[in-house]
């Protein structure tokens, strides 16, 4: 392990069983009910014994460990033991008081349930398979459970939670070290010589490239997004993008990632060289992911934010110039009506004109009408257009990151390379198959121009606002990123899948495909077996000529004295809210407060 400090917390070192709380009654059935066998093996225990040797069983084969803080265990589960126990209800789990009769207990229960003791060959058989599990960088933590498991399938009573962490951790350091060493050998001469340069400071008491990728981004504004495009260029730059990142398990990347990241350039330089190298190898493939993730979302910030700024300009120009649009209408509707009022045979001087409507005042009004025909046209995508400049400063170089686009979404694809090549200089202009069907609705009626070629800055903005919804909806993404990648990435492939069958199935309890058939026999007999028992004690139910009968007891009758009993008690009664009841009830008991 990186460090030899513990992994587990004080509540799961010094209380490994956690008791539910909050169940459902087919999680208790399936965890805390009795076979025929336990029945007939608990008769043999005295009355008062029997609750608690029944707690035991259950809780050794759910948790592989007696039970030791009785009082923590639900009333519930205690009831529904003793109801099939055939015990009357009880709030409290007598415990033996002699430690002999404890420990003969603990003794039958084990040769009953079939489980063993953690011995020094129990141990020695676990250190020999936590190493096996340990050379597939599986994490502390994650061994840990595994191990619990491992120990509960073979019928091995678990060891003290310290006991199991420490043996975790002893092999765990060793094996990692074999990691550590096999990461290292890996790297090439210039790649550690790159995380040299990460790890020093630079000139003028700037802080090291190390702390810089540290740090989480700020508000997307244009001078953070370019800082973070820097950042993504000198990771390049170390050649880390051709180190094979499946070297190791990725949760093992993850787990060294975020080790590193607790250290600074210091520390990080007193480590031994194998163990630096390869957290640092990690970082900075982990790295390279979340900063890809960070340009994606300030990139989604920075146009969702031009977007909105742009709406709120246009709703404001519009309201403005609805206004004047509505006085310039009544004006011309004044200049067409005396145009129409006048004689047929009278000829139309503006002189005249001029004395019906201020000539001034109709030439504002026509230019009016203009203005608000042009906004409501392309008006918002004439604003838009006005922040090309600023998004082209940024966006020359986040168009170069390695993007792809699932099928269906060609045409983005395409678009994002013409760019790049208009940028290189291989193409001086838009081809004339330039795709465009991705040109959203505000800018359908600006990207063109008089002449009907496609105007450039209309068009890449289009790109711009098309890619932010593309990476949000998946169709475009980052194989290289953490959470912008192809939806197929995130199935188990073939090799994790290997890896984690088995544990399915044991987490799942569910049989292996070769067994499912007579596991489900098996149950099927056993369900009909206890139904036929239960049919001849039941008094609702009967099989007649083959056929399921239902019925159900008369109702019992009630005689009049308790009927008249109870209109007394009831007239005598006051009414109450609820609420009020259950305050009254909380002040003469104290059930409610510990439970």
């Amino acid at each position: 392990m990186v460090a030899n400090d513990g992994f587990l917390s004080q509540r799961q070192r010094y209380q490994p069983i956690k008791l539910p709380q909050d169940f459902s009654d087919e999680e208790m059935a399936r965890g805390w009910t009795l076979s025929e066998a336990d029945f007939k093996e608990i008769s043999k225990y005295r009355k008062n014994s029997r609750l608690f040797i029944a707690v035991q069983y259950c809780s050794i084969r759910l948790y592989g460990r007696f039970l030791a803080e009785l009082n923590g265990l639900s009333p519930r589960i205690i009831n529904y033991l003793n109801n099939q126990l055939g015990l009357p209800p009880s709030l409290a789990l007598p415990k033996p008081e002699r430690e002999a009769t404890f420990s003969e207990y603990r003794k039958n229960i084990l040769a009953y349930l079939g489980f063993s003791k953690f011995d020094d060959n129990a141990q020695q058989y676990l250190r020999s398979w936590l190493e096996q599990q340990a050379k597939e960088a599986v994490l502390p933590d994650d061994l840990f459970l595994r191990a619990e498991r491992h120990l509960l399938v073979q019928r091995v009573i678990l060891p003290g939670a310290s006991v199991l962490e420490r043996l975790v951790i002893s092999v765990c350091a060793d094996a990692h070290e074999k990691l550590f060493e096999n990461l290292f050998n890996r790297l090439t001469p210039e790649l550690k010589t790159a995380i040299d340069g990460v790890l020093v400071a630079s000139p003028g008491g700037q802080p090291s490239h190390f702390f810089l990728l540290k740090e989480y981004p700020p508000s997307a504004t244009i001078a953070s997004i370019q800082d973070y495009l820097e950042r993504y260029a000198l990771l390049e730059k170390t050649g880390i993008g051709a180190f094979p990142a499946q070297i190791a398990d990725p949760g093992f990347i993850d787990y060294l990632y975020k080790l590193a990241r607790r250290y600074n350039a210091r520390d990080m330089k007193r480590f031994k060289a194998e163990k630096r190298y390869a957290m640092m190898t990690c970082f900075l493939l982990e790295t390279r992911k979340i900063l890809l993730d960070h340009l994606v979302k300030m990139h989604d910030q920075f146009m969702t934010d031009t977007l909105r700024k742009s709406k709120h300009i246009y709703e404001l120009a519009h309201r403005q110039f609805r206004k004047r649009q509505k006085k310039a209408i009544n004006t011309a509707l004044v200049t067409i009506h005396w145009v129409l009022d006048c004689p047929e045979d009278a000829p139309l001087l503006k002189a005249d004109l001029w004395r019906c409507v201020d000539e001034k005042k109709l030439q504002e009004s026509i230019a009016d009408l203009h203005t608000f025909k042009r906004l409501e046209d392309c008006g918002y995508g004439d604003i838009l257009l006005r922040r090309y400049a600023s998004l082209r400063r940024y966006f020359a170089d986040f168009i170069h990151l390695p993007f792809f686009a699932k099928s269906g979404m060609e045409p983005l694809l395409n678009a994002i390379n013409i760019i790049r090549q208009l940028d290189s200089g291989e193409l001086k202009k838009l081809p004339e198959n330039t795709p465009i069907t991705f040109i959203p609705q505000e800018l359908q009626r600006s990207y063109r121009d008089k002449d009907g070629r496609i105007k450039r800055n209309a068009w890449e903005l289009g790109v711009a606002i098309a890619m932010k919804e593309a990476l949000r909806a998946g169709d475009l993404y980052l194989p290289q990123s953490k959470q912008h990648v192809s939806f197929w990435d995130l199935m188990l492939d073939d090799r994790r899948w290997s890896d984690n069958r088995e544990i399915a199935y044991e987490e799942l309890a569910q049989p292996h495909q070769d067994a499912v058939k007579s596991v489900l026999l098996s149950r099927f007999r056993q369900s009909v077996d206890k139904a036929e028992k239960c049919f001849g004690l039941d008094t609702f139910s009967e099989i007649k000529d083959g056929n399921l009968k239902l019925k159900k007891d008369d109702k019992a009758e009630i005689p009049d004295e308790v009927l008249r009993l109870q209109k007394a008690i009831d007239a005598s009664l006051p009414s109450i809210r609820i609420e009020q009841l259950l305050m009254e009830v909380d002040q003469r008991a104290t059930i409610f407060r510990e439970s």
